[in-house]
This record gives C-alpha cells, structure tokens and sequence, in this order.
C-alpha cells in the first residue's frame, strides 16, 4: 500500500496535492547524487586497505620472529664467556669483538626492519579509519537519497499507478533521466579514483622528500668521515641515516604500488636502491679507500632518489590533470542529470495540468494537504 492517502478521489485533486512534495522529493535526490558512486568507490578502497594491512600484518609477524632470535643468538654470544677467554688465550679478542658486533648489527637489522613494517601498519590504519569515517557519512547521505527515491516512488505510484495513456512522452523522459544518472555515477566512480590517487602520491612525496633528506645526511657525514673526522660517532650518523632513508624509500614504493592499484596509469619511479655500510668493509677494515667507495654509493643512491622526485613530480601532475579532466567529465554528467530530469520533471508537470484539465473538480474548494497513512482526516 502507498503510504500517500488522499482525502480525494479526483486526478486533479490528488495532483494538486502531490506538486509540492514532488518537487521536495526531486530537490532532495539531485542534491544527494553524488553519494552512490563515491560510496562504492571508498567501500572499494577500504578493502585494499585491509588486504594490504592483512599483508602488513603477517609480514610484522615473522619479522618480530626474527628479531627476537636475533637477539637472543646476539645476548648468547655478547655473554658467552666461556668464548671470549677463548679468544683471549689465543690472541684474537678483537676477532671475538668484531663478531660481538657483527651479531648486534644483524640484530638491530631486524630491529630496523621491524620499525619500518609497524611505521607503514600505523599508516594504512590511519588510512582506514580516515576512509571508514567518510564512508559512514557518505552512507548517512544516502541514505537520505534511498528514502527520497523511494517516496518519491511511492508518491508517484499513486498518481500515476496503472495505464496513461494520455502521457506517452514521460517513459521516455524517465529512460533518458535513468541513463544519465548512470552516466553520472560512472563518472564520479573515476573522479573519486582519481582523487584517491593523487592523494596517495602526495603521501609519497612526503616520504621522498624524507628520504632525500636522509640521504644528504648520510653524504655529509661520509665526506666528514672521509677526512678522518667524528670516528665511530661519524660512522653510526651515517649509518643511521642510511637506515631510515631505506625505511622512507620502503615507504614510497609501497605507496606508489597502491596508487597503482587504484590507478593503473601510475607508473614506477624508477630504481631507489639506498646504499648500505658494509659491517667488514666499513667498520672492521675501515680505511680512506671503503670510506671514499662508500661515499661514491651514497652519491649514486642521491642521484637515483632525485631522478625518481623528478619522475614523481611528473605523476603528481598527470594525477592532477587526469582529476581535472574527471572532475569536468563529473561537471558535463551532472549537467544532464539536472536537465534530464528537469525535462521529466516538466512532462510530469505538463501532465499534471493536462490530466486536471480534463476533469471537472467535483468539490470547488481548495484539496487538503495529503495525508500520511494512518492519520485521520
């Protein structure tokens, strides 16, 4: 049953009084539109992100396995005494020492490692929780949308319910809207990827800019160290700073693949490798020749990072533009939604008054307003 129930037997009456809720109704679905495309698109988005934290997750797993024997196998062997008088009787404690440190930097390795994984786990769940909140008030809008559609059915089902004859144009008219709208929300599905796109690359660049950073960082404490200046302290700011370039350029490419998921017209940056101090080379048998190779490496790993800002400014602008291109396509699409159902809204209109025009009111005084179902008159 309609929940409209007229106080009205007559066409013309019950248009009449349905004018005023029919352009409510229609009011109400245009300024909602937007919301079906864009909530299939986050509802798609939030599961890459759970996939790609499920992922995340057992790669933290295993990685928090390996730290812990790590450690223990560099606890057992830091306080193995028996080893180190060993070492000690036979002249070589420097050989048990340099293992000692061999075994703690396989250790904080790991530890590093471990970092970077639980950095990227922080933010795939900022993401989440970012792309579930706007997924909640998206739903809330279309919800209102659902409701008014199906009002708005309701109202015209009991007008218009059964043959018309007398208005042939108007299926026509509804076909033509439904068409549009279609078009419309295919429209806003890519403008929302492309949205969704840029605003991972811009994530990105942020951590590249870091990366460069660290890299920089790590050459001047290479050149530093290349003129006999800092020593160990000079040696672990380089280190350290090579460290957490890796973990940035982890960051980045791992971002740039889930742009890609999304977008596949994103393409790669090109090679990022980081150079690495070498425990042996750069520590054990330190000298100007492994320090002046080191320094060259780090050059080149500066020279990659930069090559790849420049091909990552160069997908920030193409993101942009392919956003503005959707964004227009979404313009044009709602143009014709909005003039589609203007024309429909006048063929209903037209019919409206040529449907009362041809009926005589029965009672010449103004219809009630419609009354909700279960109301008294």
């Amino acid at each position: 049953m309609s929940p409209y129930q007229y106080n009205t037997n007559t066409v013309q009456e019950r248009l009449a009084v349905a004018a005023s809720k029919n352009a409510q109704l229609l009011q109400t679905i245009s300024e909602t539109s937007y919301a079906t495309s864009e909530y299939q698109q986050t509802n798609k988005f939030i599961g890459d992100l759970k996939k790609e934290i499920s992922l995340q997750e057992k790669k933290l797993k295993d990685v928090n396995h390996t730290v812990d024997i790590e450690y223990a196998q560099h606890k057992k062997y830091r306080d193995s005494h028996m080893k180190r008088l060993a070492y000690k009787i036979g002249g070589k404690k420097d050989k048990f020492e340099a293992d000692a440190t061999r075994e703690e930097k396989e250790w904080l390795g790991a530890v590093a490692i471990q970092l970077q994984t639980k950095k990227a786990l922080e933010h795939l769940n900022a993401q989440l929780a970012e792309a579930t909140k706007k997924n909640a008030d998206i739903m809330d809008v279309l919800c209102v949308r659902t409701t008014a559609g199906l009002e708005l059915d309701a109202l015209y089902k009991s007008i218009f319910d059964g043959p018309t004859p007398e208005i042939p144009e108007e299926d026509e008219k509804e076909q033509d809207w439904l068409q549009a709208e279609t078009n419309y929300n295919m429209a806003g599905v890519m403008l929302n990827t492309e949205k969704q796109a840029h605003a991972i690359l811009v994530d990105a660049d942020r951590f590249l800019n870091d990366a460069i950073r660290d890299i920089i960082g790590a050459r001047d404490a290479s050149t530093w160290d290349c003129w006999g200046g800092g020593g160990a302290f000079t040696e672990m700011a380089e280190n350290n700073s090579l460290v957490s370039c890796e973990s940035h350029v982890r960051q980045v490419e791992m971002l740039i693949m889930q742009a890609q998921r999304i977008q596949p017209a994103v393409r790669n940056l090109g090679d990022m490798r980081v150079a690495q101090m070498n425990f042996m080379t750069n520590v054990v048998f330190d000298n100007i020749f492994s320090d002046l190779d080191l320094r060259d490496r780090i050059k080149q790993s500066q020279a990659q990072l930069k090559m790849a800002q420049a091909n990552l400014t160069a997908e920030l602008q193409a993101a942009r533009d392919r956003t503005n291109v959707a964004q227009a396509e979404v313009d044009e699409a709602k143009s014709v939604v909005d003039q589609k159902r203007l024309e429909l809204q006048q063929v209903r209109s037209a019919a409206f008054e040529r449907l009362a025009s041809e009926h005589e009111i029965a009672d010449r005084g103004a219809p009630p307003p419609y009354i909700m179902e279960g109301e008294k008159v």
